[in-house]
């Protein structure tokens, strides 16, 4: 058992020896099962230690039980065996000498050498025969022919029902099953001191008899489901285990009298009663249960005990009926009564038995082909053989025979077990879908959906259509981490068919949680009957009731979960298969695919969305960073101080007057792109156009080490590029101009700035104001900058300071210093960088 929720991973071993974090209950159960562990080995032990002794020793050649009754005949070179001894023949006498004890035969055997004859009286029926049987020695190979077999199957009796409590410790059913593998396998494992040894345990075989029955009553009541009946009155336990200790005290007490068969009898019909009525539940679940996990357990056990019970049951009776095979050790039918407790153990732990039909289909299968092989095979030898063999090959048919069957086998077995196989799957295992074509046409559908919804919408419609399941559904986790519902609803009278309906979804999901977690399929029974979930059982519980789903398959981003898929149940009522969830699964893969190329493809249209809004106000390499997540952009409203290019047109008013409006428009272009891409190359951002005023903001959508430098830099650049342009333009046109910069450094407003139908990210202040004036105060290829701007670009430049001006919108005059743009000619150096030199 886990102790938190924390430790959902813990094998079935360490949880059941993490003694810390054990209740009382919990420890008095694993307490009780060390002592069953303990009795166990010490009885297997005591028994061990009993039978090897016998080996080399004197042997009568049959085994007889205390009350002188032959109790099994051994194989076919047993002298009792070849004398024609059987069950349930009564030894009476030794040559002459009156038997009223094992004691007496053994002591006898001892006397007579290995090989010599003893005369024996025997009663068989009404009859009193003479018989002679030679002694002889009891070898390793009679100790594992006598012994070997039912001391094997107690062992594996008793640790099937020990694995199944350690995988699902300290529950009433793992509980009531390992107390019928521990009854059961005690009884095997003193059979044989009960036939041969004489040891006195012969009354805990006589005790285990009732209790087993007892204990399957028990097990009836609450596999594979709790009954009615059990429900209303919890005490049935008690009472069959009461009676069970009516049957086992007197039997106990009055053997080996005469009088203990009566009672033996009855404890066999009781143990028998019980095997019915258990079977007979397991019937009523098949057929009546509405649990689908309670019909998948009962057809799986029912299946076992098919194949289990019929040669177990018919070897006692023959033994009652004096009919036996010679040469062949009645204790041989026990081995196939394994199948039936193998299988009830196999439908308490697993509680997913997808596989158990693929089981039971191939024991189907190989059962018809064994058939069918042994058909063949006779009808060679009586058919084929004297009509066809014989008269083409004479005297060497006989060596013929064998090699027509292995021809036979050869080329005809796969054929045939395929056809086998293929019948076997249309009478009893109807196939709903076919799997390939299912996984193509889904797969060549989700090829082409680009939208998570419509992805969606065709994974749960082809898995209701083609699987024929009453809801499915998937939780998505959508970019803000919400979790997205897509569930089908069944239609009610007013509202027939089936719809699909979007629903938010709890972002703390249990069930979404525990899937992310195991990221594996996760089902109903997973949280109901795996201890390892008991922290999460109630809250996936409901999660599963709300969606009406009883299986979860994660769905897979970058090798993390970021949705469930999510299965109800069947329409035919059947459980789910192993065909049905490797296709479910597959599906989830795929989806999983699809959803990641949809985000993906979603992710790419934004980021051409971003990169079309921000390639209006940023260079194309700072987009290329914005959009790889290399640079931040805050563009939120929010005051910043940053530095501002206000540039301008000397003239253009006249300027516009005397061009025609198409060449103007052509030069305005070609200026404005020249002058972006500089702005661009100083890391500034295209704040707007106005008329022909050009707005640069710099320090404004990415962080800058010093825009106001960065600024003036630009517009250093900006008149020097100047030149190039009006020498293009005075050639094509005749025309050329000059433009005034202003810069101005202060805190402005950033932010999206409009109406809801348009929208424009721009800055606001009067910062902008000032940077505007000082523009318009440039003369012609002039660089004009306030005192914020000189004292924020932390070096000595070349200014000129000119008078303080009174600007519009200002009470005082503001200091104006004149960037110096020294001549190219005089002097290289600050051709190359003209912030170099120092104020004036």
């Amino acid at each position: 058992m886990i102790s938190s929720q924390s430790e959902p991973g813990k094998e079935p071993l360490q949880t059941l020896v993490s003694l810390k974090t054990l209740s009382r209950s919990q420890l008095i159960s694993r307490s009780a099962f060390l002592g069953l562990c303990l009795i166990f080995l010490s009885t297997s032990l005591l028994c061990l230690t009993l039978a090897i002794p016998l080996v080399n020793e004197p042997f009568p050649g049959f085994l007889v039980n205390e009350r002188m009754v032959l109790a099994y005949v051994g194989p076919s070179h047993w002298t009792g065996t070849q004398a024609g001894l059987k069950f349930p023949d009564q030894l009476l006498a030794a040559n002459g000498q009156l038997l009223t004890d094992s004691r007496r035969l053994s002591a006898l055997v001892h006397q007579t050498p290995p090989g010599e004859p003893i005369r024996y009286t025997i009663q068989r029926g009404e009859q009193v025969l003479e018989q002679t049987v030679a002694t002889m020695r009891f070898t390793w190979s009679d100790l594992l022919l006598a012994f070997g077999l039912t001391f094997l199957i107690g062992i594996l009796f008793f640790l099937l029902g020990a694995i199944i409590f350690v995988l699902k410790p300290d529950t009433q059913v793992s509980w009531v099953f390992l107390i019928a593998c521990f009854f059961l396998s005690i009884s095997n494992i003193i059979a044989f001191d009960y036939l041969s040894t004489h040891a006195g345990l012969v009354r805990v075989y006589l005790f285990c008899i009732p209790y087993l029955g007892a204990s399957v009553i028990h097990l009836s009541l609450v596999f594979p489901e709790r009954t009615s009946l059990g429900i209303r009155f919890p005490s049935i336990p008690i009472l069959a285990y009461g009676l069970a200790t009516l049957c086992a005290v007197p039997m106990v007490v009055v053997y080996p009298s005469p009088r203990f068969l009566p009672i033996y009898e009855v404890a066999l019909m009781y143990m028998a009663g019980s095997t019915l009525l258990f079977v007979g539940t397991i019937a009523r679940s098949f057929w009546k249960t509405r649990s689908v996990l309670a019909r998948m357990r009962a057809k799986l056990i029912l299946w076992g005990a098919a194949l289990a019970l019929p040669i177990p049951a018919v070897t006692p009776l023959m033994s009652f009926l004096g009919i036996s095979i010679v040469g062949v050790p009645t204790t041989l039918g026990i081995i196939p009564m394994m199948v039936f407790p193998a299988s009830i153990g196999y439908a308490i732990a697993k509680h997913n038995l997808f596989d158990a039909d693929v089981y039971i289909k191939r024991t189907v299968g190989y059962g018809l082909m064994t058939v069918l092989v042994a058909v063949a095979y006779f009808s060679i030898q009586s058919l084929v053989g004297p009509f066809l063999l014989e008269p083409l090959f004479g005297t060497a048919a006989e060596q013929v025979y064998p090699l027509v069957f292995a021809l036979l086998v050869v080329f005809a077995f796969n054929p045939v077990f395929a056809a086998v196989q293929n019948g076997v799957d249309t009478v009893f295992f109807r196939r709903k879908f076919d799997y390939k074509a299912t996984v193509a046409s889904v797969s060549n559908a989700l090829v082409s959906l680009l939208e998570e919804k419509a992805i969606v919408h065709k994974l749960i419609e082809t898995v209701r259509t083609e699987m024929f399941v009453d809801a499915a559904g998937v939780l998505l986790l959508d970019d803000t981490g919400r979790l997205q519902g897509f569930l089908t609803r069944e239609g009610t009278d007013a509202s027939p068919g089936v719809t699909l309906q979007e629903t938010s979804w709890p972002t703390e999901d249990s069930l979404f949680s525990l899937v992310a977690q195991e990221k594996k399929m996760v089902t109903k029974y997973d949280v109901t009957e795996d201890a390892q979930f008991k922290y999460l059982k109630d809250s996936c519980l409901r999660a599963f009731a709300d969606m009406g789903a009883s299986l979860a398959f994660p769905l897979f981003q970058q090798k993390e979960v970021r949705g469930i898929f999510t299965i109800g149940y069947k329409k035919s009522g059947h459980f789910f298969t192993r065909d049905d969830v490797d296709l479910l699964g597959t599906l989830a893969n795929q989806a999983s695919v699809a959803l990641e190329t949809a985000q993906l493809a979603n992710k790419m249209r934004k980021e051409e969305t971003v990169r079309a809004n921000l390639a209006r106000y940023l260079s194309p390499q700072i987009v290329d960073r914005v959009v790889k997540n290399d640079v931040q952009v805050n563009l939120g409203g929010n005051r910043k101080v940053v530095t501002i290019l206000f540039s301008d047109i000397r003239n253009f008013t006249t300027i516009s007057e005397s061009w025609p409006p198409e060449q103007l428009v052509q030069i305005l272009n070609e200026y404005f792109t020249a002058m972006a891409q500089i702005i661009f190359e100083h890391q500034g951002s295209l704040d707007k156009y106005i008329g022909d005023a050009i707005v640069a903001v710099f320090g404004s959508l990415i962080p800058l080490h010093n825009p106001s430098l960065q600024a003036v830099r630009a517009s250093v650049a900006m008149i020097r590029r100047m030149p190039e342009l009006n020498a293009e333009w005075e050639r094509q046109y005749g025309f050329s101009m000059d433009i005034g910069i202003g810069v101005n450094t202060g805190e402005v407003f950033l932010g999206n700035v409009g109406s809801p139908e348009r929208m424009e990210f721009t800055v606001i202040g009067d910062a902008v104001n000032v940077a505007s004036r000082f523009s318009g105060l440039a003369k012609g290829g002039k660089i004009l900058l306030t005192r914020a701007t000189l004292d924020t670009m932390g070096r000595t430049i070349s200014t000129l300071e000119l008078e303080p001006t009174l600007v519009k919108g200002k009470s005082k005059k503001l200091e104006v210093f004149e960037v110096v743009m020294p001549d190219p000619s005089k002097q290289m150096h600050s051709l190359s960088d003209p912030l170099s030199g120092s104020s004036e």
